[in-house]
């Protein structure tokens, strides 16, 4: 059912009709496609849709963690330093809590820790707001306590998306995702950059405005961990290694990672730093220009998702590259308020557009080597994590180096212009993976 594009409905007619018929006519068809589209769902095995299903739930509070942390943090000290740093701790501990994840599936389901990675979440953003002084120290060790709970969330939904989905309906699966993701990025940012500037407006404290965002956050996670506890995943035994030596395949897929995440870095910090220090906008304006990025990010990865095939995806690749430095570029040359909000919306639509042709390519690498490698799948997964640490590593320390030794808008205005042309190499690499993968089938030896 998945094999081929999706989308693909016979067209009737309703020129002609009365107007009442043509109203009658195209109610039909609406229901026709909306049955359609459960039945698409449906098709899916129940394990994989309560995986969407919890993503659905948690994709509502993920922009808020991912937005407004940055945005507490620029209100509250007006360093972009303190934001890259706590970008940069919440990273490092993710694959440190990989590894400890890994450790605990000896003894623990892996829906178990998936949910406790949600939960977690939504305290980390809890307890950011709960600092009175945001002093170095207290922002790393909550970015340190925010990649634990980033690390239980991805290695898990990694582990159960490897493991109840497969090649055939990962576009889609992935394409629904996306939207999802996307669509909360439109209503969220904007409800509660809305919300945080009328309670403050109304007298309430911003902390408290704040605060108050958080504990919604961690009930959201708290019901999207009951869905997902609904489900019925199998143990799962993951060896916990990490290799030193790769077959050719592996090693291009994580150069990619690295690229991956020399730009993934400042995805959630970028547009918190740039609206409020290059801009002059608040939490308002914040959620606004995210809200105009994701709305076009949502119908585009739901169109991709639904009327593209494997093969597509480089095409995709690309185009997504291509927009991220034209948006980076403007944004180097401007630097002002209109070069800020190109910059950002170009930034938002890309970026999910790159993840989208990514995470399968990822899936199908790693389903290849499994099968030479027996029950090394988490193995490749921590490997494939320090891949993408190196690439953050790399982007926030170039960032932080600058902003020391020049100046704050000097990083801004260029080092996310160099950092862009630099991901430009990732399509060679993708599209050498790509071919690669052909020739060996399904033999990943060089």
């Amino acid at each position: 059912m998945f094999d081929k594009p999706l989308w693909r409905h016979e067209r009737g007619g309703v020129r002609g009709l009365p107007t009442a018929a043509k109203g009658s006519a195209m109610m039909r068809q609406a229901l026709c496609r909306l049955s359609g589209e459960w039945n698409l769902f449906r098709a899916l095995p129940r394990n994989a849709r309560i995986l969407l299903g919890t993503s659905t739930l948690f994709v509502v509070a993920s922009p808020v963690i991912a937005i407004f942390i940055a945005a507490y943090i620029m209100r509250n000290s007006q360093d972009v330093v303190k934001v890259m740093a706590f970008q940069l701790a919440s990273f490092t501990g993710v694959p440190l809590t990989i590894y400890l994840n890994g450790l605990l599936l000896r003894r623990v389901n892996v829906a178990a820790l998936y949910a406790f990675g949600l939960v977690l979440s939504g305290l980390a953003l809890l307890a950011m707001t709960a600092l009175t002084r945001l002093d170095m120290t207290s922002v790393v060790l909550v970015g340190l306590v925010m990649g634990m709970a980033t690390g239980f969330h991805w290695a898990n939904r990694n582990l159960l998306s490897f493991a109840y989905t497969h090649d055939g309906c990962r576009n889609y699966y992935f394409g629904l995702e996306g939207f999802f993701y996307c669509a909360s990025g439109v209503v969220m940012p904007t409800l509660v950059g809305t919300s945080i500037a009328c309670w403050t407006q109304a007298g309430m404290a911003p902390s408290m405005a704040y605060r108050t965002v958080a504990l919604a956050t961690v009930a959201v996670a708290l019901c999207a961990s009951f869905v997902l506890l609904h489900g019925d995943f199998s143990a799962i035994r993951a060896p916990v290694f990490t290799r030193l030596r790769f077959d050719p395949v592996w090693r291009r897929l994580m150069a990619l990672a690295a690229l991956k995440g020399c730009v993934q870095v400042f995805q959630t910090t970028v547009p918190a730093m740039l609206v409020m220090r290059v801009a002059g906008g608040g939490e308002n304006a914040l959620g606004l220009v995210q809200s105009a990025g994701a709305l076009l990010a949502a119908v585009l990865l739901y169109l991709i998702g639904r009327n593209t095939r494997p093969e597509h995806r480089l095409a995709i690749w690309a185009v997504a590259l291509i927009l991220n430095v034209v948006g980076a570029g403007y944004h180097a040359v401007g630097f002002n308020s209109v070069a800020v909000m190109v910059f950002i919306v170009c930034l938002l639509v890309a970026q999910p557009m790159l993840e989208w042709a990514y995470s399968p390519i990822q899936l199908l690498v790693l389903d290849r080597v499994a099968v030479r490698e027996k029950d090394s799948e988490y193995a490749y997964l921590c490997g494939h994590e320090l891949g993408l640490y190196a690439g953050r590593l790399m982007g926030a320390g170039a960032f932080i180096l600058v902003a020391r030794a020049v100046s704050d808008a000097t990083a801004l205005r260029y080092v996310l212009a160099l950092v862009a042309v630099v991901q430009l190499l990732s399509y060679p690499i993708a599209s050498s993976l790509v071919r690669k993968l052909k020739v060996s089938g399904d033999d990943c030896a060089a």
